[in-house]
Order: structure tokens, then sequence, then C-alpha cells
């Protein structure tokens, strides 16, 4: 407060009258004890906030807030249930609290000449005589307590898919474990693998089993079989560029320029060279193939079953 006021000096009746007295927070403090007072009038003061502790004055029913600097009311204003008139005109106030739903006792609101957003100032209406405040309490109440309602609504809404989630999830799993299962292992079996296991019991089935190792067998053979041929591919897409030249000269230097411009790199160069030294190229060419021919052999059998583990393992 810029002013230091006797509060209970300004009680007369039950109204107790602090407008106009440079205030710029209200002295709910000095304003407790007075349980006389039933009408609290703050009017025409600089107060640019209310505290949340206003709700402890249980005994007001009349509040005038107008003429202030007010942004914004209290979020518990909705515990001042015992509250029929309240009165907000003249204020910076854009947004209304849900808990101002709460009081379904409030008869006369009025929210004239305030910033408000347009949902609200259509619901508030006009609020330029007695009658337009009325009904201004009734449809802010009813609109807020609405809105407070669908938001409660929607938040259970959030809290059941999140935790619907995981049973779909567990769900899901256990339909893919089922479907794994094509042939089920007798007691007896399940025994004898558990205890080869250290203990633990086996329960993916023999058929699934087998169906993994196929499935790796296939997929490796298709990798090896990929590499193998982007490797050829390779090697005969080199041959072309040596050999092009020397029937059809203008088809060579187009695919050179081509592959120059998406490439960056100097592909005529690298033509030149291998015309030049073809036949140092193929030399060499044969013997690494022959060389890899043995390495292949020698190694396929191992590679594959290396990898033909790893992925057994894997998809256990």
């Amino acid at each position: 407060m810029t002013n230091k006021i006797k509060v209970k000096d300004k009680l007369e009746d039950d109204t107790l009258d602090l407008s106009y007295c440079d205030l710029q927070e209200v002295p709910i403090r000095e304003i407790t004890p007075i349980k006389k007072a039933t009408c609290l009038d703050l009017s025409n003061n600089s107060l640019v906030s209310i505290p949340n502790t206003i709700v402890s004055l249980t005994n007001i029913i009349k509040l005038d807030l107008s003429k202030n600097m007010l942004t914004e009311i209290p979020e518990n204003i909705g515990e001042m249930r015992q509250l029929r008139h309240l009165d907000l005109y003249s204020n910076q106030i854009s947004r209304l609290p849900l808990s101002l739903g709460e009081l379904k006792n409030l008869k006369w609101l009025d929210l004239k000449d305030n910033p408000l957003t347009a949902a609200v100032a259509s619901v508030a209406g006009p609020c330029s005589n007695s009658s337009d405040c009325q009904a201004c309490a009734k449809n802010i109440v009813s609109y807020l307590s609405q809105v407070k309602q669908s938001i409660e609504e929607e938040k259970v809404r959030r809290k059941a898919v999140v935790a619907d989630v995981p049973a779909k999830k567990e769900a899901k799993k256990k339909k893919k474990k089922n479907a794994e299962k094509i042939v089920k292992v007798s007691p007896a079996t399940e025994a004898i693998v558990a205890e080869e296991n250290n203990g633990e019991p086996e329960h993916e089935t023999i058929s699934a089993k087998k169906t993994t190792r196929g499935t790796c067998s296939i997929f490796i053979n298709i990798l090896i079989s990929g590499i193998l041929a982007t490797l050829l591919f390779s090697i005969f897409f080199v041959l072309i560029l040596i050999f092009l030249p020397s029937y059809n000269k203008d088809l060579s230097d187009i695919i050179v320029k081509d592959l120059e411009a998406q490439t960056k790199l100097p592909v005529k160069y690298y033509q030149e060279l291998g015309i030049v030294k073809k036949d140092f190229i193929f030399k060499e060419m044969f013997i690494f193939f022959n060389k890899s021919k043995l390495v292949g052999a020698k190694y396929y059998n191992e590679i594959v079953s290396y990898l033909s583990v790893k992925f057994n393992e894997y998809f256990k």
C-alpha cells in the first residue's frame, strides 16, 4: 500500500469501503478479522494483482474490484462459493480462471471495458445494465463450468489411451508368439531342453526354430549373391567403358560426360588409362578371380556357418 490506512475505520454497516485509497495491494491481514463486513469495495485503486489468500475472506458476498489495473484474478476464486456480486469493470483482464465456473451463487458480474478474448466476450455480453450483468454471471459460470468439464473428460480419455497402449502391445506380442507356436513341445522334451540350457525352459517350438534357421540360410545366400552380382556388374561396366570407344565413340563420349557430370570424377581419364593398360588389367583380373575362387571355396562353408549361428542367436 502507498498510504497506511486504518482499515477498521472504513467499515460502515456491512460494507468495508477501501475505494480511492491508492492501494497497490490488498490488505488481507487487516481485513480478515472484520467478520461483520460482507461487502468489500476495492474500486478505484492501483491494484495490479489480487492474492490467492483473498479466498480466506469467507464472509464476503459482494466484491468490487472495478477501475484498477488487474490483468487476472486468482485461479482459486472458485473457493469463494458464497460470492454473489463481482464487479471487474474497467481493468486489463483478458482471461478468466476456470474455477470461476464453480461460483454457483454468483448473480451479478460486470466484465465491461476489459480486453477479453473473443469467445469470453461473446458469452459475457455487453454488461451495459443490471439485467445484462445478471445474464453475464449466469452465462459465464455455465460456460466455464462446461469448459472445465470438457477438459477433465479429455484428460481422462488421454489417460485411458496411454494406459491402453501397453495392453495392446502385450496382446500383439502374445498373438505373434502364439502364431509362431506351430508344434507344441511335450513336457518331457521341454524338460530335456531345459536341462541342456542350464535349467532355463525353452519356449520356442522345434518347428519355429527350423523355420528361423531356414530363413537365415536363405537370407545369407541372398546377401552373398547380391554382393557377387554387384561386383560382377561393376566389372562388366568397366569393361564396357574400355571397349565401347572401339565400336561407338560418340555413345562412349556421351556416357563418359554424363558420368563425369553425375559423379564429379575424372571418368574420361580413367577410361583412357584403362584402354592403355587393358592387357595388364585383364591379366591382373584373371589372377584375382582365380585367387578369389580358391579363397572363396576354402572359406565359404565357414562363413555361411558362422553367419547362420549369429542369426540363430539373434532370432532366439
